[in-house]
C-alpha cells in the first residue's frame, strides 16, 4: 500500500518537473494573446435570496402602464426574415391571478384589444383592414399550437394571414409581468448555477468589443405522474449589474426542455409613487410559436397595486367583426363564418385540458383541467377529432395530449362535437 502511495506521489512529481521544465526551456516562445475580458461581479447571493426577489413580485396584485409596443412575426415572413408591424401604443393591465387586457393604438386610431381570464381570452383585431377579426377560444398551454409548416401547408386562408400571431396567447404576456412564485413544494426540485456567456460589450466606447459576464441562473424543476423531474422555468440574474438584477426568465414546456417564452428584462426604474422597481423595456419572444413582443414602458404611467374597474377585462365584439373560433377544427370551407355574438346552443359545452385516458371500447376520452376537473368526452359518428387541422382517429390520441371540445352534455357524458387535440413536442 505504502510503495503504491509513494509510487504515485513519484509520478505526480516527475510530471511536474517535466512541464516546468519544459516552460523554463521554452521562455522565449511564450507569447500573450488577447482573450475577452472578465467583468467584475457584485457580492454573492444564496439560493434562498434569489428565491426571495422572485417571489417578491407575487406582492403585485395588479399593474397597469402604458408602452410602446412592436410585434414581429416570424411565420409570414420569408427566410430569414420577419414581418415587423408598425411600433404602436399599447395600454396593458394585469390582476392577478391571470386577469388580462391589452389596448393597441396607433396614431389615435384602435389597432387591436385583448382580454383574459386566465381561462378563455378574446382577441379583436381592428388594423390592418384585410386583418379585421375577432378571435377567441382557450388560453391554456399548447392548445392547437400550430407550427410554421402546418400554417403555410393549411387550406385556412385566416389561419395563413394570421401567421404566428394565431399562437398568441394573453398568460404569455401576463406571466412575463406577473410572475409566479416559487412555493415551498417547488423549493426542494429549485437550483442554481452561475453560467458565464461570451457577450457584446455594451459599455460606452467600447464598441465591437467582446466580454464575458456572470449569470446566476435559478432551475425550477417539477415532477410528474412518474416522479420524473421535468425542466419548467429557468430565472437568470446579472452578477456584474449593480443590484444582481432579474434579466431573463425562460418557460419551458411539454417535459422535454422545449423553450416556450424568453423574456429579458432591462432599464430597470422605481415606479411612481411605490418602491416597486420594473424594467423599462419588456422583449417576451416566442419563436416556437412564431412571434414575439417588444414592449418599451412609460415610466410615468406604471401604477402598482391600483384598483382596477370591473369592466376592465371585459371584452366584447361591438363592431360586428368576423369571428373565429381557435378551439374549434379549422379546414378550407366556402361556409360563411359564425355570426358575431351568435349564442352556444344550452346544451353546448366547452371543455379543455389533459388527457387522463382514453378508452376505445366505450369511444371516450377522460381529461383533466388545470382545476382539477374531470371531463368525459364520448365519440360519436359525426364527432371531429383533429390536430393541427388534419383530421385524425381515436387511436392517434394519447394520454398526455392537451385538448379542447366543444360538446353536448348528457347523463353519460358529453358527445363531442369536434375535439381539437395537441400532442407533446416529440
Amino acid at each position: 500500500m505504502f510503495g503504491n502511495l509513494f509510487g504515485l506521489k513519484s509520478t505526480r512529481f516527475f510530471l511536474f518537473l517535466l512541464i516546468a521544465g519544459g516552460a523554463l526551456l521554452g521562455s522565449a516562445c511564450v507569447r500573450r494573446i488577447n482573450v475577452n475580458e472578465l467583468l467584475p461581479v457584485r457580492d454573492q447571493l444564496s439560493t434562498d435570496q434569489l428565491i426571495d426577489r422572485i417571489n417578491a413580485y407575487s406582492q403585485t396584485q395588479t399593474f397597469a402602464a402604458q408602452a410602446d409596443v412592436t410585434v414581429w412575426n416570424y411565420f409570414t415572413g420569408e427566410g430569414a426574415k420577419a414581418d415587423e408591424f408598425p411600433a404602436a401604443t399599447g395600454l396593458i393591465r394585469f390582476k392577478r391571478p391571470d386577469d388580462t387586457r391589452m389596448n393597441v393604438t396607433f396614431i389615435g386610431a384602435k389597432v387591436a384589444e385583448m382580454v383574459s381570464d386566465g381561462q378563455k381570452f378574446k382577441l379583436a383585431i381592428y388594423r390592418p383592414q384585410e386583418k379585421r377579426r375577432f378571435i377567441y377560444g382557450s388560453n391554456l398551454a399548447d392548445i392547437e399550437r400550430m407550427n410554421a409548416s402546418a400554417i403555410k401547408e393549411t387550406k385556412d386562408p385566416q389561419l395563413t394571414k394570421a401567421g404566428g400571431l394565431i399562437n398568441m396567447r394573453p398568460q404569455h404576456i401576463t406571466d412575463s409581468f406577473l410572475i409566479k412564485p416559487i412555493t415551498a413544494s417547488d423549493r426542494p426540485n429549485a437550483f442554481r448555477e452561475e453560467v458565464r456567456q461570451v457577450e457584446a460589450d455594451i459599455r460606452p466606447g467600447k464598441k465591437n468589443r467582446l466580454v464575458e459576464r456572470s449569470y446566476y441562473v435559478v432551475y425550477v424543476l417539477e415532477r410528474d405522474e412518474k416522479s420524473q423531474l421535468k425542466l419548467r422555468r429557468k430565472f437568470w440574474f446579472d452578477r456584474t449589474q449593480t443590484g444582481t438584477p432579474l434579466v431573463r426568465q425562460q418557460t419551458f414546456e411539454n417535459g422535454v426542455g422545449r423553450l416556450a417564452s424568453d423574456v429579458t428584462y432591462s432599464n430597470w426604474f422605481t415606479a411612481p409613487n411605490s418602491t416597486s422597481v420594473w424594467p423599462g423595456h419588456v422583449t417576451i419572444d416566442r419563436r416556437n410559436d412564431g412571434y414575439r413582443l417588444d414592449l418599451m414602458l412609460v415610466a410615468e404611467t406604471v401604477e402598482v397595486n391600483a384598483g382596477l374597474p370591473s369592466t376592465t377585462f371585459d371584452l366584447q365584439n361591438i363592431e360586428n367583426l368576423e369571428e373565429m373560433n381557435l378551439d374549434a377544427p379549422h379546414k378550407a370551407s366556402t361556409e360563411p363564418p359564425r355570426k358575431p355574438n351568435a349564442p352556444i346552443p344550452a346544451k353546448m359545452q366547452q371543455h379543455a385540458g389533459e388527457v387522463v385516458s382514453v378508452d376505445a371500447t366505450k369511444n371516450e376520452i377522460i381529461i383533466k383541467d388545470e382545476a382539477g376537473t374531470e371531463a368525459h368526452l364520448l365519440i360519436i359518428s359525426s364527432t371531429k377529432v383533429t390536430r393541427s387541422g388534419r383530421s385524425i382517429t381515436l387511436a392517434d390520441v394519447r394520454a398526455g395530449d392537451k385538448v379542447a371540445s366543444e360538446c353536448e352534455s348528457t347523463a353519460d357524458g358529453c358527445k363531442a362535437k369536434s375535439i381539437v387535440v395537441t400532442s407533446p413536442a416529440p
